[in-house]
Order: structure tokens, then sequence, then C-alpha cells
């Protein structure tokens, strides 16, 4: 076998395996397409209805917990309403126990921490 024999079996080698590459590429290629269109279509089968429903029932958890919360708040102001000599003395109690907790918590030292 000759020195050219050689080169051009070489060569002929190399172009075989640029198209089986090429052809190969464009295989990856095609089923990489294929599977984003699938992965597309399964977030909006799948999880587009579902981040709906989650979203429904926060909406519905947030409309709860705020009618919860006007339903106290009106009950609250009934009582002080009722009540308002109880009120403000519950209140200057309340005032007066966490005044004594923050200067507690004001008095002591820091530790040093080496």
């Amino acid at each position: 076998m000759s020195l050219n024999d050689l080169a051009s079996d070489v060569r002929n080698g190399a172009k075989k395996l640029e198209g089986d590459l090429s052809h190969t590429s464009e295989a990856a290629s095609a089923e990489l397409a294929r599977l984003r269109a699938q992965v597309e279509r399964l977030m909006q089968d799948r999880v587009g209805p579902a981040l709906s429903d989650a979203a429904d029932k926060v909406q519905d958890y947030a409309h709860r917990a705020r009618a919860g919360i006007e339903t106290q708040t009106d009950a609250l102001s009934a009582t002080i309403r009722e009540r308002p000599i109880a009120a403000v003395a519950i209140g200057a109690g309340v005032g007066f126990l966490i005044g004594r907790l923050l200067g507690a918590i004001a008095s002591i030292p820091p530790r040093d921490h080496r």
C-alpha cells in the first residue's frame, strides 16, 4: 500500500465520519426538538392547571383569613365600646408588662465573646 493510497483511505474515512456525525447531529437536534415540544405540552396540560388551582386555593384562604380577621376586629371593637374602662385597664396592664420586659432585657449586660 502506497502513501497515496493511505492518504486516500484517510480522506475517505474522514468524509464518511463527517457524514455520520452530520447525520447524528441532525438526529439529535430532531430528538431534542421533539422532547422540547413534549415538555411544553406537559407544562400546558399539567403544570398550568395545577398552578391555577393552587392560586385559586391561596386566594380562597386569603379571603377566609381576611374575613376572620375582620370578624375578630369587629368583635373586639364592640367589646371595647361596651366596656371602655376595662379596655383601658387591660391596655395599661399590657403596656406596663411590655415596658418591664423591655427594661429587663435592656439591663442585661452583654456577654464578652472571645
